[in-house]
């Protein structure tokens, strides 16, 4: 969100999606919160330089800093929780909005369906996070492996912290430097790399109890994720619903083994949309794209039955504060509009 104020925000999101709540990213209080500096907190090497997390592998104590990175590791595969596993964690400096849902849901009642948390992806983490001669960390098997346990640990704090509340809960994985992935710009990098790294982290929020998805840009290669132990894709509905469908064969077998798909319907990249839209619009657009899966073999009960609606991204960074709150607005409207469509009824 582009807010500053965490309070207002954090109420904003609770009033607009109740039955899965997410807690809030605030990319314009700090560059702390932004995608590739928000789960950095404890990796070795470290360090800040003109509001960029670079890591320093020339740094006289940075083998002792990996060491702890280690052992703080496999005490918290160990353990499961306690101390080890808190050193993983989101301070405020980092993730204001990740302790203020967690007050805010204590006096929630009724219990949501689900809460949802999310992190920066262990490609899009890895391959924007560079050393001090400016390489990609993704490219440095142990830089690499640092990035991927963070990930994992960064999604097991917030189930253990989420889990609290006694309901499922969703993490996402954000992977918007997929876009690019089998351009010119990553081939070095393989589809089985990726999918590794991903299934990596899946894996180990499966262990925990909790769902793993993910949120991709435009025209990503769709057909690697539903490769992956992922249980929801979310995509940019709004601009690039073909980029779902020209994989049909991968998706029947993603939908098949029980995966969701969320549809970023409402508008966040485009201000003039984003002011524009409509309820009737959006809900076009949703029966347009049920449409064009059907023709495609897809049964149309089971998609709006394995569909989350989302905006097509963040809010925080073309939107002002009104239009971000339109935003949230149209989110719920839709919702429950395409409940009663689809007879499912009241709220979710």
């Amino acid at each position: 969100m582009p807010h500053l104020d965490v309070a207002r925000a954090t109420e904003l999101v609770l009033h607009a999606t109740p039955a899965i709540p997410s807690w809030v990213q605030f990319p314009k209080r700090s560059f702390r919160e932004g995608m590739m500096a928000q789960f950095t907190e404890g990796m070795p090497g470290l360090v800040e330089r003109n509001e960029r997390m670079v890591f320093d592998t020339t740094a006289s104590d940075f083998t002792d800093q990996l060491t702890d990175f280690y052992d703080h590791y496999l005490a918290a595969a160990e353990a499961g929780t306690g101390h080890a596993l808190e050193s993983f964690g989101l301070s405020p400096q980092y993730a204001a909005g990740f302790g203020e849902l967690l007050r805010r849901l204590q006096g929630v009642e009724p219990t949501p369906l689900m809460l949802k948390g999310q992190v920066t992806g262990p490609f899009t983490l890895g391959i924007n996070l560079v050393d001090q001669d400016k390489r990609s960390a993704y490219y440095d098997d142990q830089l690499r492996d640092i990035v991927v346990k963070t990930v994992e640990m960064k999604a097991r704090w917030q189930i253990a912290h989420l889990a609290r509340f006694e309901a499922p809960v969703l993490i996402l994985l954000d992977e918007p430097s997929l876009l690019g992935f089998g351009s010119q710009t990553y081939l070095t990098v393989s589809r089985e790399d990726v999918i590794r790294d991903i299934n990596q982290v899946a894996g180990v929020i499966h262990t925990y109890g909790a769902l793993a998805g993910v949120h991709c840009e435009e025209n990503t290669d769709w057909s690697l994720l539903m490769e992956t132990e992922l249980d929801l894709l979310d995509f940019d509905a709004y601009d690039h619903m073909r980029a779902i469908a020209l994989y049909p064969g991968e998706l029947h077998r993603f939908l098949e083994r029980g995966g969701a798909l969320g549809w970023g319907l409402v508008p966040t990249l485009d201000r003039e949309a984003a002011a524009s839209e409509t309820l009737n619009s959006l809900v076009a657009r949703f029966d347009a794209g049920v449409r064009s899966l059907s023709q495609k073999g897809f049964d149309e009960e089971t998609l709006a039955r394995r569909a989350l609606v989302t905006p097509s991204c963040g809010c925080g960074f073309a939107l002002d504060e009104p239009l971000a709150e339109r935003v949230l607005e149209l989110l719920a409207q839709l919702s429950a509009a395409l409940r009663e469509r689809y007879g499912f009824g009241g709220s979710p």
